[in-house]
């Protein structure tokens, strides 16, 4: 039985389909993904029945179709049929064994193959027949083309379309005529110079359009570059204020003239990331679409397409989408304790170390939380249900919690230093002994470097009394020993002279606060007189402030005749000191010692005698 095709209007030259090629940055691009419906929906359309599914709802028709047919999950499997990278109408077919091809592939190879070589051959479109016919054993619907078995309408072929056998096979021998009457044409000269025109015009935007960012790229580098040199200019400044220092001490102005080339770097360098992004794009949706210009390299680009539709591309776009977000939250919390710094009208360097160390700790918080967000929405994508695990968090949370107390401790004691203010890192602490420049803190442990270059890690939970040695200001506290013998008063003025001549002079009253206090005498000890004077500084300039101010005391003292006092001892005897020789009495050593001074006494003449007008 021969059954006449219904007319069915012809797609317009050069239509891709259904093209998607993801742009990852589609807004600065001129070109837009293309998107159509499937050959199989504009079949039906215009053959004016709603029978046939979107292929988009395929997993939900497969559920009906399962149910229909009482048979199990998975048991029948679908896919599309493709020509030139178009994708034509669905077929179905039980599953077959595991670990060989599936069956409906196999069925979907063998249509493909004979459709492509159907339009490769080339054949005179006014002579093509496509026709469907009736088996006679197995009363299905048979689809030939001139002639050539091309495929056999199933039951469930009909069933998973929502159609009656014969109709759906109607419809899939339009959709093939059309399918390969659009293959024929777009394999003529002339559509493929045209085509061949289209794809050099969208690749010469695209080149233009990279150029244009690799410029403005090249621009913002030689920017960063700049900002980088200001900023190693900077870090030298600071370097030179702190060299023969014992301990660091930072101009508060130069930590935040550092921080803002710091956040301008960042800035820089995020854009030229979005520009290299860009141009990656620009040439990948450039490329994708050109190759869905022609009949021939379609095929790579719907594989390529469905390639990316995998788990692959949503890991990777989940990886993305977290690095992009840890990024943009440290830069975030970076302006906003930038903010918090301005508001203040002249911002201390206490201030600086503290909000830099809460940017620190909170970054470090962000980062944590997006990691972890990020693992469970990769894991998402993949098909794992994460509601469980989820839910399971707060059991596993229970469980870490009981496991690790000593971490949590050191978490909420972190937590606590932060928020009093206990100390912050530049700070100079000693902890249980233990001091130095507090270099990294963080929730979980402070590490402290040392005079000797040492790191010392210690975990918060362990921090009990701690003494900081540079919060608001410190103190050079000297007590000066001098000899019994000076003159007391004498002494007591120089002390205090040298210290207020220290703190009139510009250089070093920008790091003394007040005037000193001189105190008077302190001690009177074994050595001598203890004097005792305070000077008030600013925080970590007290080791300076007190070398430079003993060097100048010791020079005063010298020229004053003051005497520092040093270890002397006086010895005192009773009674004569005896000295005897084993085996002899007294009276023989006595002659013998005697005898010796005589004969030491003629070897001295003899050696250095007297002049004889002294003799005289």
């Amino acid at each position: 039985m021969l059954h006449k095709l219904r007319s069915v209007d012809k797609p317009k030259p050069g239509k891709t389909g259904s093209l998607f090629w993801p742009l990852l940055f589609s807004a600065s691009l001129a070109l837009s993904p293309i998107s159509g419906p499937a050959w199989g929906q504009e079949a039906a359309e215009n053959n004016g029945t709603t029978s046939n599914l979107p292929l988009l709802n395929r997993l939900d028709a497969l559920e009906e179709l399962r149910q229909a047919l009482s048979l199990p999950t998975s048991s029948i499997q679908a896919e599309a049929v493709t020509l030139d990278g178009r994708r034509l109408f669905v077929v179905t077919a039980p599953q077959g064994d595991p670990g060989s091809l599936p069956p409906v592939s196999q069925r979907v190879r063998s249509i493909e193959q004979t459709l492509h070589q159907l339009a490769s051959a080339g054949f005179d479109p006014e002579a093509l027949q496509v026709e469907v016919t009736l088996d006679g054993q197995t009363n299905q619907p048979v689809i030939r083309v001139n002639g050539r078995h091309l495929l056999t309408i199933t039951s469930l072929d009909a069933q998973f379309q929502g159609a009656q056998p014969m109709d759906w096979a109607e419809q899939v021998a339009g959709i093939v005529e059309e399918a390969l009457r659009t293959s024929q044409r777009e394999r003529q000269p002339q559509f493929l110079r045209r085509q061949a025109v289209i794809a050099l015009g969208i690749l010469a935007v695209v080149g233009s359009l990279s150029q244009l960012c690799q410029r403005k790229r090249r621009r913002l580098q030689q920017k960063r570059d700049a900002l980088q040199t200001e900023y190693q200019a900077i870090q030298a400044e600071i370097q030179e204020r702190l060299a023969g220092e014992e301990q660091p001490g930072v101009d508060p102005v130069l930590v935040e003239q550092q921080a803002g080339r710091k956040r301008q770097e960042s800035y820089l360098e995020l854009q030229i990331r979005l520009l290299r992004l860009v141009q990656i794009g620009l040439w990948v949706g450039g490329v994708g679409v050109s190759l869905g210009l022609f009949p021939q390299t379609r095929p790579l680009q719907t594989f390529f397409l469905v390639s990316l539709r995998g788990p692959l591309l949503r890991l990777t776009g989940v990886g993305l989408a977290t690095y992009g977000s840890v990024w943009l939250s440290g830069l975030v919390l970076d302006n906003l304790f930038a903010a918090l710094r301005q508001e203040q009208n002249a911002p201390t360097y206490r201030l600086s170390k503290r909000l830099s160390t809460f940017a620190s700790v909170s970054k470090g918080v962000a980062a944590t939380t997006l990691v972890l967000l990020g693992s469970l929405a990769g894991l998402a994508s993949v098909g794992v249900n994460i509601g469980p695990l989820v839910a399971s968090l707060g059991f596993i949370g229970l469980g870490i919690s009981l496991a690790a107390q000593d971490l949590i401790k050191d978490v909420i004691n972190g937590l606590l230093i932060l928020i009093e203010d206990q100390f912050a890192e530049g700070d100079v602490i000693v902890v249980d002994g233990r001091g130095g420049l507090v270099e990294h803190m963080d929730l979980r442990l402070t590490q402290l470097r040392n005079t000797e270059g040492s790191l010392i890690s210690i975990p918060n939970s362990a921090i009990r009394v701690v003494e900081n040695l540079s919060n608001g200001w410190s103190r050079v506290d000297l007590g000066i020993v001098i000899a019994y013998e000076n003159d007391l008063e004498q002494a007591i003025r120089i002390t205090e002279q040298v210290a207020l001549q220290m703190y009139r002079e510009p250089a070093w009253r920008e790091k003394i606060l007040e005037p000193p206090e001189m105190h008077g005498v302190d001690d009177l000890g074994e050595r001598g007189i203890t004097l005792r004077i305070w000077i008030k500084v600013q925080p970590l300039q007290q080791w300076r402030v007190a070398r430079e101010y003993r060097r100048r005391l010791k020079h005063a003292f010298d020229q004053a005749g003051i005497q520092i006092p040093f270890p002397q001892q006086t010895l005192w005897f009773h009674s004569p000191l005896e000295m005897r020789i084993q085996g002899l009495s007294p009276e023989e050593t006595h002659r013998l010692l005697h005898l010796m001074e005589s004969r030491l006494e003629a070897r001295l003449r003899e050696r250095d005698p007297v002049p004889s007008d002294l003799t005289k």
